[in-house]
């Protein structure tokens, strides 16, 4: 029925998301005012019914309609009888424009079974289409709540007020969470999934990211008592300046309970950077739950928690859960607790992203590229470097220096070397970050610490991204490294290089005698 109704509508031209639920609204729309007046007997008649809908002012409520009374009738008979919020489901999910998100239902159904446990009575979800699986599968529509959908969009918000009219529970409002929101109603439990990404230009808040925004205009709306739950990139938790301060704001004013990080590619194909689940609550904490999530049989199931007391929460610059959990492994505990004073990098190091450059970009030319196929076992092949053709003055803040440190800020694998030097210019693609250091830091020293477990696991606690890898020049900034005496440092390094430099040659011997072995039971072969 969906798929046809879908069909009748794109043959007439009638392809963008919001034609596609508008069109449906009408019929379904349609269908109830006729069942409330009992004309049914109307819809047989081509004519009768075409007009009757414009005499009905569905024309001013959801604009003219865009074809004849013959389409009109041809789509309300096949349209009708259609689930409407389960239309609006798939007409959501199929479209590749608009771009919006579809939340995974796991989401929902957590969400719901809080607000159970809780004993919630008056809820709101926050750009509601996001939720709208969700609300199919869940049906939490039938639960004894106060439910309000609130969507920034008229036709979404037309949708809902068509399908929930039976449900007295059901409020729809329409507004925007990337504004103030002036609602008389306070909730019990709020759910929100902000747009990512976006730059606000609002004096009110602390900060000018959409999703950190988005919470502090939320969060008047929740009574005493009651939830915030916001879904987050990584970066939100970890970024320092300005979100830092909103990070310490949103503490202060309603405490977090718990944090979250949600599975890997739970929002593909709509984003694949990595997110977390969190809640802030208009209540005093006892303690601050941080864990894993992980989906089993569709539904998110914690797989490691851990509590923490508010106070020392409250003392941390960052909510890098990944550190805390991990906590229990000695290496990291021992460096987070260690006397030795630590540095972040920004403070002894300049820190870039290198070069977009295309494909075909590469071609013969004066400048070279490193690219991260060009590192490899901790060193850079010099003699695969590829090259463009392009003047030296307009790249030049690209060039990497002898004694640069070079890091691979995308794909899988995180790799680290100490640019050698080489002849002519050579710059870092966008691949690449590099980190040269002023003062302080050897930048063989930075790399032994940083390819090491403690060191790792702190480049990771940065992560963006999931299954690829995506490091922020900015993030990156924000590592700390071990402040030791410079000669310690050396005597280390030469004893990191010295024996390195034994074990490769260990390995050519190893290998020159199995290659001449190989040669003579070769010739005894035959």
């Amino acid at each position: 029925m969906i798929e046809t109704f879908w069909n009748i509508c794109l043959l007439h031209d009638i392809s963008s998301r919001d034609q596609l639920l508008r069109e449906a609204i009408r019929v379904v729309r349609t269908k109830q005012i006729l069942e409330q007046h009992s004309d049914i007997a109307i819809s047989s008649e081509p004519e009768k019914l075409f007009q009757w809908m414009k005499e009905r002012a569905l024309d001013k409520e959801l604009g003219h309609f865009p074809g004849d009374r013959d389409l009109f009738y041809k789509l309300y008979h096949t349209g009708k009888d259609m689930d409407l919020l389960e239309y609006a489901m798939l007409t959501i999910q199929q479209d590749r424009v608009t771009g919006g998100i579809v939340v995974h239902p796991g989401i929902v159904e957590r969400f719901i079974d809080q607000c159970e446990r809780r004993g919630c009575k008056n809820i709101l979800l926050a750009e509601a289409e996001k939720y709208i699986k969700g609300l199919v599968e869940t049906k939490c529509y039938y639960r004894p709540w106060t439910i309000t959908l609130l969507t920034e969009n008229y036709i979404i918000g037309r949708l809902f007020k068509t399908y929930f009219e039976p449900c007295s529970n059901i409020r729809i409002v329409q507004g925007s969470i990337y504004q103030p929101l002036p609602m008389e109603n306070q909730f019990d439990a709020i759910l929100a999934m902000p747009n990512f990404g976006m730059k606000m230009n609002d004096d009110e808040v602390a900060v000018r990211e959409s999703e950190g925004a988005a919470a502090s205009y939320l969060l008047p709306l929740l009574q005493d008592g009651g939830r915030l739950s916001v879904t987050f990139p990584a970066r939100m938790l970890f970024q320092s300046g300005a979100i830092a301060s909103w990070r310490k704001q949103m503490n202060e004013q309603a405490p977090v309970q718990t944090i979250y990080s949600l599975p890997d590619g739970l929002f593909r194909p709509y984003t694949s950077i990595k997110t977390y689940q969190v809640d802030f609550g208009r209540a005093h904490a006892e303690e601050v739950i941080l864990g894993r999530l992980h989906m089993e049989k569709s539904k998110l199931v914690a797989e490691r928690e851990i509590s923490i007391h508010p106070d020392r929460f409250r003392q941390l610059d960052h909510w890098r859960i990944e550190l805390l959990l991990d906590e229990d492994q000695d290496t990291l505990r021992s460096f987070q607790q260690a006397a030795t004073p630590k540095v972040k990098l920004r403070d002894v190091a300049d820190i870039f992203r290198g070069k977009s450059i295309l494909k075909q970009d590469l071609k013969p030319g004066n400048i070279k590229v490193l690219n991260i196929s060009n590192l490899d076992d901790g060193e850079v092949l010099l003699d695969q470097l590829e090259t463009i053709d392009e003047e030296e003055r307009k790249v030049k803040r690209y060039e990497i220096l002898p004694g640069d440190l070079v890091m691979t800020c995308r794909g899988t694998v995180n790799k680290l070397a100490v640019y050698p030097g080489a002849q002519g210019m050579v710059i870092a693609s966008s691949n690449m970050i590099v980190i040269r250091f002023k003062s302080a830091i050897k930048s063989h020293f930075a790399k032994m610490f940083l390819e090491s477990p403690v060191g790792t696991a702190l480049i990771q606690s940065f992560q963006r991204g999931t299954t690829v890898m995506n490091l922020n020049p900015a993030d990156v900034a924000e590592l700390e490294l071990p402040l030791i005496p410079e000669d310690t440092q050396l005597e280390l390094i030469e004893q990191y290089i010295r024996e390195k430099e034994r074990y490769k040659e260990v390995i050519r011997e190893a290998a020159n005698r199995w290659e001449q072995v190989k040669s003579q039971l070769y010739e005894q072969l035959y």
